[in-house]
């Protein structure tokens, strides 16, 4: 009877063995889309792929440049440090060539803001671009981010919308 038993208990471990294995994958399985249906892992990844790094004051796209003054894209980032629990906005004014050089910025009258959204009063006429901030690492324009480029581009063929969501990563829309 000691072989019997013997066998009997090789049995019951390797069918232990295999229930605590499929028991583990079945747990990496739930962990896994737990974390993908609540942290928003798509969306950063989009965000960053669409997305562009300012490097030496410059946002360098296909067709054109962003080139801001030290002093405008000091003004940026000292907005962007100020607000990072909110959304911020600042209208961007300068000369359009091939480029837009950003020598002027300014922030209009905000009239709400919060951690994922921020209105405001009209930016003036002379404006190029208008900017604002989404929360990090969420570059990715949203369907009123849109109608207002709409918007600025009947008034100027050349205006832009450009959402900041880190110190120095932009997306450009035009």
């Amino acid at each position: 009877m000691e072989i019997d038993e013997y066998i009997e208990e090789e049995q019951e471990s390797k069918l232990k063995k295999i229930l605590v294995i499929i028991g583990g994958i079945i747990l990496i399985i739930l962990i896994i889309s737990y974390l993908i249906v609540s942290f928003p892992v798509f969306q950063i990844l989009e965000s960053l792929s669409e997305s562009n790094i300012a490097e030496n004051q410059k946002i360098d796209l296909d067709d054109f440049s962003i080139i801001f003054t030290k002093e405008t894209y000091n003004k940026l980032q000292e907005l962007y440090h100020k607000n990072l629990e909110v959304e911020f906005v600042a209208c961007l004014q300068g000369i359009k060539e091939t480029d837009y050089n950003i020598n002027q910025i300014y922030t209009p009258e905000i009239i709400d803001q919060s951690f994922n959204h921020v209105s405001f009063k009209p930016c003036s006429q002379d404006t190029l671009i208008v900017l604002h901030s989404h929360p990090y690492r969420h570059c990715i324009g949203s369907e009123q981010d849109i109608r207002h480029l709409n918007e600025l581009k009947e008034r100027n063929e050349n205006s832009l919308i450009i959402i900041m969501c880190e110190e120095n990563r932009f997306t450009v829309y035009n």
